[in-house]
């Protein structure tokens, strides 16, 4: 007798491992009913695994899935979701949506590898150190330019010289990665060239997810979600948009017009900031679109 492959699918959430005052759980659809799971490893006796969204903060669970032989696959474009519930006249909710994702045919699901998520998980440590030596180099920064320098210049060109090797160390993973088609036409659209911020951002941004569902992730909504963002991967955002911004003063680089005239409307420079970043985020899931549907487009063998 053949045997069915159990399948369960889940809208997944960022925070579901989070402190219990921030958790918000992945919400989960086996065929009959829904329930819901703090980590996806606790999913037990399934075959297969469809989601919507691939968080940085779900990687190690999914590894460990794909390593017990399930297998996992990420939705494509999650505008599908909201076609979905327009169709059918629903509201946006994280049970409805997982129910709603086993109504999407599997063709326009991808399935993850071990390979791609240990990538992710490899450069982790290289993005981690480089995270924390822009954090800790803006604070000494801020300490000399107050007058407190203690033997500070020295520390700061040393971690100058680090952050740049580690920089270039990532972005030559990712130049080398099923990303740098991806990684690629966003510099180049941008016109920041070798940005090491936008191969963090393509690498671990979920641009899978719809432009709603980002700007939840990243905290562009009037609440900022609650504080469950993503603070870590905003802030490379903001690193991108605040460089264009400041260099579109000094004139050393070309910017794109588009970019040019976001900042000469903005009645302050903090919604030029805020307006550069949507449009970088919006350039990084549209590109992201582009290529996928290229790549779905080529013919087999090719």
């Amino acid at each position: 007798m053949l045997e069915i492959a159990k399948t369960v699918y889940v809208d997944t959430s960022p925070t579901a491992t989070n402190s219990k005052k921030r958790q918000k759980p992945h919400a989960v659809y086996d065929g009959e009913r829904i329930f819901k799971v703090s980590r996806l490893t606790k999913l037990k006796n399934v075959d297969e695994v469809f989601i919507d969204s691939l968080f940085p903060e779900n990687y190690n669970d999914i590894l460990r899935l794909l390593r017990r032989g399930v297998k996992v696959y990420v939705l494509k474009d999650t505008r599908m979701l909201k076609k979905l519930r327009r169709e059918n006249n629903l509201r946006k909710s994280d049970e409805i949506d997982s129910q709603l994702l086993s109504m999407i045919p599997r063709e326009y699901f991808r399935e993850l590898t071990a390979r791609e998520v240990e990538l992710k998980i490899a450069v982790r440590p290289l993005v981690n150190r480089y995270e924390w030596i822009v954090d800790k180099r803006k604070i000494l920064k801020q300490w000399k330019n107050r007058g407190y320098d203690y033997g500070f210049g020295e520390s700061i060109r040393a971690m100058d010289s680090d952050r740049k090797k580690i920089g270039r160390e990532i972005v030559e993973i990712v130049s080398e990665s099923i990303y740098k088609d991806v990684y690629g036409r966003v510099c180049s659209e941008l016109q920041v060239w070798d940005s090491v911020e936008v191969a963090i951002l393509v690498l671990e941004l979920p641009l899978t997810s719809g432009m709603d569902k980002l700007k939840s992730y990243l905290g562009f909504t009037p609440t900022k979600n609650d504080g469950r963002y993503s603070h870590r991967l905003r802030r490379h955002l903001e690193s991108i948009a605040s460089n264009i911004y400041l260099n579109s003063y000094k004139r050393k680089t070309n910017i794109p017009e588009e970019l040019l005239e976001t900042i000469r409307s903005a009645q302050s420079k903090s919604i030029a900031l805020q307006k550069l970043q949507l449009k970088i985020l919006k350039t990084l899931r549209k590109t992201w679109v582009e290529v996928s549907k290229e790549a779905n487009d080529k013919p087999a063998g090719r």
